[in-house]
């Protein structure tokens, strides 16, 4: 991302929201608007170090005057949100880029059910706004994380989506069914679900199960365990403006081989989640290991450079 591009924010706020969880309100630091946004969006936010990581944005989209993000400092932290929650502080200036959406809500949705878990919470907590001010029937199911109680409820509590709202425990009751809350709905029902793999690969399946369509299935998903270390073939990959032609070892991911070779592609969670480093492949097989991309972008030749890799010999990128 150019700096252009880029926007200096100032931490207003910082509150703890939970063991291990914070949130930052973050508002413009010339003065005037940040850029709008939809619900369900993040942006890329620079952090200490010069990493760059992308959060979901947790506040209404109707604001322009703030931006309020939440971080979990993970033990798997590759350096990004251990940094923010602890060397990051109120005052502080940080710069953000252009808000993006691969989480939006669709148009025509008519009511919908809401699932998260930890923060997991936080791109939904804007769904759920939405579609308050939009008046359209929802239900917000939200599990706080087993070292996390609490987490986000003042917000919520205070919230015009309270209502909508039950929150649940993992090691006390109420407990969460996602098998009996998806039962017996209107077929034009629409799915958020928001977490880590683990949690939320059963609840899509449920739901798959008893026929929720994969245009009624939204999925945000925070990657919680770092990725197993590479061993595989190697391959070679071609840029198609250049013609150069790139080695990529066993032990490398594409996204690392082109930047030592001078080929920036932009990365953010560097585990097939977020779809910042989608490119498209124009000749080659490719071998898809992301979980983020839909079938018809598969399709259309795209892959995630940061996990994906060549079935075959070579690949040739649109690059």
């Amino acid at each position: 991302m150019s700096d252009e591009a880029l926007q200096s924010v100032v931490v207003a706020r910082k509150t703890v929201e939970a063991e291990n969880m914070v949130s930052f309100e973050l508002v413009p630091a010339e003065g005037g608007e940040l850029a709008p946004f939809t619900a369900g969006a993040h942006v890329d936010v620079t952090i200490p170090g010069g990493l760059m990581r992308q959060y979901s944005l947790c506040n209404s989209a109707s604001e322009r005057h703030r931006y309020v993000i939440g971080v979990w400092q993970d033990a798997n932290s590759r350096g990004g949100s251990k940094a923010l929650f602890q060397q990051v502080n109120e005052g502080d200036r940080l710069q953000v880029g252009e808000p993006r959406n691969r989480f939006e809500v669709p148009r025509d949705v008519k009511r919908a059910l809401l699932f998260a878990r930890g923060i997991g919470a936080t791109p939904v907590l804007s769904i759920a706004d939405h579609l308050k001010a939009k008046n359209i029937p929802f239900e917000f199911h939200y599990l706080f994380a087993g070292g996390s109680p609490g987490s986000f409820r003042a917000t919520i509590e205070a919230s015009a989506f309270a209502e909508n709202t039950t929150f649940y425990f993992e090691a006390a009751e109420p407990r969460l069914n996602p098998a009996a809350l998806l039962a017996d709905r209107p077929d034009d029902t629409h799915l958020f679900l928001c977490g880590v793999d683990w949690w939320l690969d059963p609840v899509i399946a449920n739901a798959q199960q008893k026929g929720y369509g994969v245009n009624r299935i939204h999925v945000e998903r925070f990657t919680a365990k770092a990725p197993p270390p590479l061993l595989d073939k190697v391959f070679e990959v071609k840029i198609a403006s250049s013609g150069k032609v790139i080695k990529i070892p066993g032990d490398r991911s594409v996204t690392a081989a082109l930047e030592e070779a001078g080929v920036k592609v932009p990365t953010s969670c560097e585990q097939g989640a977020c779809g910042t480093c989608k490119v498209k492949v124009l000749e080659g097989e490719i071998d898809h290991r992301d979980k983020r991309l839909k079938p018809d972008e598969k399709e259309k030749g795209y892959f995630l450079a940061c996990v994906s890799r060549a079935k075959g010999d070579l690949l040739v990128l649109d690059l």
